[in-house]
């Protein structure tokens, strides 16, 4: 029959100190490695659900860590958790852990174990792997030992990590949070509290000793304050002691700079060392006034300190460490207040304004403007939230701006930045033009006028579409369009462009190299009418071709006795023919400006052409009387007339064949041929028919046509057809 575990010796004798720490330095790791596997005891590793219903096995922690079973009892070694961890991957960090802790020392892994089945033995917890009758013991005996809260079990946990790393000045932090009834109910806690107080006393003893020797002797001081923290590498006394013996006067130069940059960070330099690791501490205000600077720790001679403290002064010290131990002097900075400036600022200058933009520093309340010039008086703003202000209502001249960001203070006060300055000028600018008019004249053009910019230069610009400033836009005259070459502001002779506008012309005051968009007004200015030609047709009508406009709707034509408007559509459609009758006229032809409600319609100069007067060549037979009465031709007169002396008149044939009258030049025999110059030396002259033996045996017909260049702009009048045929 099995004895309960004490059945002898009693519970006391039995159980002996049980831990209130852990005191193994990987217990925090530990600890991280059973919430990811689910554990709530790190025990739970050693056994399954499945060994323990299947043979009973469980672990037992009061008499050494060991595996048990009805038949046999086996102590848990360093082997058997190797084993165990590569037998179940799920559990191996936690596995592997508990090995690394009992390779240190057999009893600390019970130790660890035990620290944490105390307050689930007092919780009743169950089915945790460990003998019930043990885990019923350590119920009992638990109730008899100080109870941690989560303060004091954190304080706990902490004291072996602590240790490890010779931060002795914490760990006396820590035992005092456990507290003297924890520190004597364990004897670890007890003999851990002795030994740091030995070493705690040397180590004070070693600083007061060096706070004398300071003034007189810097290097024994120096010597001192190490080795207190070769023993105590958390000493702040010992810290700030060196940070003492290295800072320089106020009137020197300090061998470490600090100087704010941009995000509120402060950049740290000092002298290299090459090999040398450096550990950067800033020293502040307050009980803990020398904390490491996050991200430092290599070789480098220079370091970033990201989050410095806002409204504080600190002073910066890069101590030469080895091993994390500082081993000299530390370089040091001046003291310097901790209130980033404003960033990025600008200064941009308008009609008696200036504009002034910056960056707030994110820790910043509010932005203090203050704005000096020609005047005396000096004007301020405060900005609490823009990042932007206009000065306005100021004279051209010089001015400057300070930006002072305002940083709320640890004390609950405000703490000023040194401040940013920017200078900049208020140039004269020129007066904005209010109104613009376009004046279509009689005959061409527009005429622009206006209201305002008094002393500027107006200029009339096209934008490209869609891209005209607003009125009352700042610009710079180098960025301006070109000016129209034919508008121009108040000529009271302007001109039109040589192709078709229909758009937005702009007026735009300029003063120097500054200048102000003003309004604009929309134009509608067709095309010219292009290379007017004219072709006489019969009945006193004309034909008249010209390139249409561009932009034109509808094109005028006006003569002496009347005029003509005619669209597009019906120009390609039917051609323009004008009722201008057989005498020479002038024809103008200009296109049609309608009135319009959006825009200016601007009339073109009208394009003229000459059409000649028709030129007429006339012709009739002359008879005598031959025989019983009949009449026979002889001769034939012939006369010209309107025709234009500059153009040369074509050539007249008289034609003759029997029977059926020609049709053209070629259909019978040539009897008379007269060229366009004879034509045109004598209005009217006779010319015998020559002796033709056909012509005395009738029947037959004459007829005259005309032929060669110009035949289709001079008419032939012919006689009547009882005077051509001869029967």
């Amino acid at each position: 029959m099995r004895r309960g575990f004490g059945e002898k010796l009693g519970l006391p004798g039995a159980l002996g100190p049980l831990p209130l720490a852990p005191l193994a330095p990987e217990y925090g790791k530990l600890t991280e490695g059973q919430r990811a596997a689910g554990l709530r005891f790190a025990g739970e590793v050693l056994t399954d659900p499945q060994e323990r219903s299947d043979g009973g096995a469980f672990v037992s922690v009061l008499d050494g860590v060991a595996l048990c079973t009805p038949r046999r009892r086996r102590l848990v070694d360093e082997a058997a958790l190797l084993a165990r961890a590569d037998a179940r991957p799920a559990h191996a960090p936690v596995l592997r852990l508990l090995a690394a802790i009992r390779r240190q020392d057999p009893a600390l892994l019970r130790r660890v174990l035990l620290y944490q089945l105390l307050p689930l033995a007092r919780q009743g917890a169950a089915d945790l792997g460990i003998d019930p009758a043990e885990l019923a013991l350590l119920a009992k005996a638990s109730r008899a030992l100080p109870e941690l809260d989560d303060r004091q079990r954190t304080a706990a946990e902490a004291l072996a990590p602590l240790w490890s790393r010779r931060r002795l000045r914490a760990c006396a932090h820590a035992v005092t949070v456990l507290g003297p009834d924890v520190v004597r109910a364990d004897p670890w806690l007890g003999s851990l509290d002795a030994r740091l107080r030995r070493r705690l006393d040397r180590c004070d003893r070693e600083l007061a000793a060096a706070r004398l020797a300071a003034p007189a002797d810097p290097a024994g001081a120096e010597a001192g304050y190490l080795r207190v923290l070769a023993v105590a590498s958390d000493d702040d006394e010992a810290v700030r002691g060196l940070i003492r013996l290295g800072a320089a006067p106020a009137s020197a130069d300090a061998p470490l700079t600090a100087r704010p940059v941009e995000g509120g960070r402060m950049a740290l330099a000092w002298p290299a060392r090459p090999g040398t690791h450096w550990r950067v501490l800033r020293e502040g205000p307050g009980p803990d006034r020398a904390t490491p600077v996050p991200g430092t720790g290599g070789t480098a001679s220079t370091a970033v300190d990201a989050d410095p403290p806002v409204g504080l002064r600190v002073r910066y010290a890069a101590f030469p460490v080895e091993d994390g131990r500082p081993t000299g002097v530390p370089f040091v900075s001046h003291p310097l207040l901790v209130a980033p400036d404003a960033e990025d600022a600008a200064l941009e200058d308008g009609p008696a304004r200036i504009t002034v933009r910056w960056r707030r520093p994110r820790t910043a309340s509010a932005t203090v403007l203050t704005l000096t010039g020609p005047d005396a008086a000096a004007l301020r703003h405060t900005a609490d939230r823009t990042e932007e202000h206009v000065f306005t209502g100021l004279e051209p001249g010089s001015y400057q701006v300070v930006l002072t960001a305002r940083h709320p203070s640890p004390d609950g006060g405000t703490v000023d930045a040194p401040g940013v300055l920017r200078t900049a000028t208020v140039h004269p600018w020129p007066r904005a033009l209010t109104a613009l008019t376009a004046d279509a004249g009689p005959e061409e053009g527009v005429r622009f006028t206006g209201q305002g910019a008094e002393g500027a230069e107006v200029r009339l610009v096209v934008w490209p579409e869609g891209t005209a400033p607003a009125p009352g836009t700042e610009l710079r005259a180098d960025a301006l369009p070109a000016p129209l070459p034919w508008a121009r502001y108040g000529d009271p002779v302007p001109t039109v462009p040589d192709a078709a506008f229909a758009g937005l012309v702009s007026a735009v005051t300029v003063l120097g190299e500054r200048a102000l968009a003003g309004p604009g007004v929309r134009l509608d200015v067709p095309g010219p009418v292009g290379t007017p030609r004219t072709v006489r047709e019969p009945g006193g009508r004309v034909r008249l071709l010209f390139d249409w406009p561009s932009g034109a709707g509808a094109v005028t034509a006006a003569w002496p006795d009347g005029d003509l408007r005619i669209s597009r559509s019906a120009y390609v459609r039917e051609g323009l023919r004008l009722p201008l009758g057989p005498g020479p006229a002038h024809v103008t032809l200009r296109p049609h400006v309608p009135d319009g409600e959006r825009a200016v319609g601007v009339r073109r100069a009208p394009v003229g052409v000459d059409v000649p007067g028709e030129a007429v060549v006339r012709y009739r037979l002359l008879t005598r009387r031959r025989g019983l009465g009949r009449r026979v031709p002889y001769a034939v007169e012939v006369s010209a007339d309107g025709h234009d002396p500059a153009v040369p008149l074509p050539e007249l044939v008289l034609v003759h064949r029997t029977s059926v009258r020609p049709r053209h030049a070629e259909d019978g025999t040539v009897l008379l041929r007269i060229d366009g110059a004879a034509l045109a030396r004598a209005p009217l002259q006779t010319l015998e028919l020559p002796p033709v033996p056909d012509l005395s045996r009738p029947p037959y017909a004459l007829r005259a046509f005309l032929l060669g260049d110009g035949a289709g702009a001079v008419r032939l009048e012919e006689p009547a057809l009882t005077t051509l045929v001869v029967r």
